[in-house]
């Protein structure tokens, strides 16, 4: 069970803004992590507003389902997404060095347009599995959205009519490969997203 260390613990935005301790160095990345449907996008959502950032989401990277191998299991890295090139554009980043893409597009199910990330911005990087071992170097400070797992499959449920099947048989599984990893121990700040009243219910949902 994780103990607290000395992770700041918050459950509000301007609390939040606060403890970020922006400065003017570039390139200057932020990591949010946290479990599905924890709140990841909401709060980078509000800071990409706030503090007139860019995003950079790990969701852009999925490889369409019809370009699956046949045999596809879960796993971490995860195999649904083009994980290598997220990592190494982040890292790039991270070293002052601009980063092209081509998004995938949920609504039409195939890559859009490139897109150019400048390290000149603050950049807000999201995603399940942010904090992983090989990226935390590269971010000014790392965020972890702490969620309810008690509900967690009904919030999914909600949000994806469609995908339950592949949810409960792949995304999930490897989901929890790597919570086995203790994201939230690399963590600088641990932030109450769905589903928690308050800050002090944080370490519920943890270990």
């Amino acid at each position: 069970m994780f103990e607290g260390g000395n992770m700041i613990r918050l459950d509000n935005f301007d609390a939040l803004l606060t403890n970020l301790e922006l400065t003017e160095r570039r390139p200057l990345l932020i990591g949010i992590d946290g479990r599905p449907c924890s709140g990841k996008s909401t709060l980078t959502d509000l800071l990409i507003k706030e503090l007139q950032a860019e995003g950079l989401f790990l969701d852009d990277f999925f490889i369409p389902q019809t370009e699956w191998p046949n045999h596809i299991s879960p796993a971490f890295p995860f195999p649904y997404f083009r994980y290598n090139e997220f990592l190494q554009g982040v890292c790039g980043l991270a070293k002052g060095m601009l980063f092209e893409y081509q998004p995938y597009d949920w609504a039409t199910n195939r890559l859009e347009k490139a897109r150019i990330i400048d390290p000149k911005n603050i950049i807000i990087v999201e995603g399940v599995s942010v904090l992983c071992e090989q990226l935390v170097p590269c971010f000014y400070k790392k965020i972890f959205v702490v969620s309810n797992k008690n509900n967690e499959f009904e919030a999914i449920s909600q949000r994806e009519n469609n995908n339950i099947n592949v949810w409960n048989e792949l995304y999930l599984p490897s989901v929890d490969i790597y919570w086995r990893t203790n994201p939230w121990e690399r963590a600088d700040i641990l932030y109450a997203g769905r589903g928690l009243p308050d800050k002090e219910a944080i370490n519920l949902f943890l270990g």
